[in-house]
């Protein structure tokens, strides 16, 4: 895919409402409103239900409230989604550069810059940079999120993050040849390798 490719694809709100699923978008506490009047409504109409009263008046305030909730659960997954897709600083397709394997995991370099795109600066930016130097200096966890440094050579901002081998050759099978891996940045915590039926259907 070519430059203008990824920056089109930044902005397919299925593509980014996709990788959206795969966090934990709905752990906000504004979804805590509706669900607990759906819990109440739900909870009422079950008890009636035992009492052999669903059909009578007593249901009506339980189902107003199991509606509402209903209603309320749906406007708030839509407003919590779309705040999250247009966060700024989110939602970046970034082409990650290997630096060296380890222990089953593949350490991979990107930036988040007006660069992230091109594939010649990220492989000029990590050219002296190696898996051992990483770990040697930095006691962080790049399993488990994306971690920025700083390149001593270059003063630039560069980002790694540790992905298994298995999960780059289920998700990007020819990423060994490639020597490169697209990847979407969400944020520091989920940053996943994109899928290459992803790239192939819009590129």
């Amino acid at each position: 895919m070519k430059p203008n490719d990824y920056a089109k694809l930044e902005k397919d709100y299925s593509f980014k409402k996709n990788y959206l699923n795969s966090t934990l978008w709905w752990k906000n506490i504004l979804m805590v409103p509706p669900v607990c009047l759906l819990f109440v409504g739900l909870v009422g109409i079950l008890y009636l239900f035992n009492l052999d009263k669903l059909v009578s008046w007593y249901i009506i305030p339980y189902l107003l409230l199991f509606v509402v909730g209903t209603i309320l659960l749906k406007a708030m997954k839509k407003h919590i989604q779309k705040t999250a897709i247009n966060r700024p600083d989110s939602f970046l397709i970034c082409l990650a550069k290997p630096i060296g394997e380890k222990d089953g995991y593949t350490y991979a370099a990107f930036v988040k810059d007006s660069h992230r795109h091109n594939k010649y600066y990220i492989t000029d930016e990590i050219k002296d940079i190696s898996t051992d130097d990483i770990l040697n200096n930095h006691n962080a966890p790049f399993r488990k999120k994306t971690i920025l440094i700083d390149n001593d050579e270059t003063g630039s901002d560069l980002y790694i993050r540790a992905y298994t081998n298995r999960d780059l050759n289920r998700r990007s099978s020819t990423w060994r040849e490639d020597a490169l891996i697209p990847v979407l940045y969400i944020d520091d915590k989920y940053t996943f390798i994109i899928k290459k039926k992803d790239l192939i259907i819009t590129g």
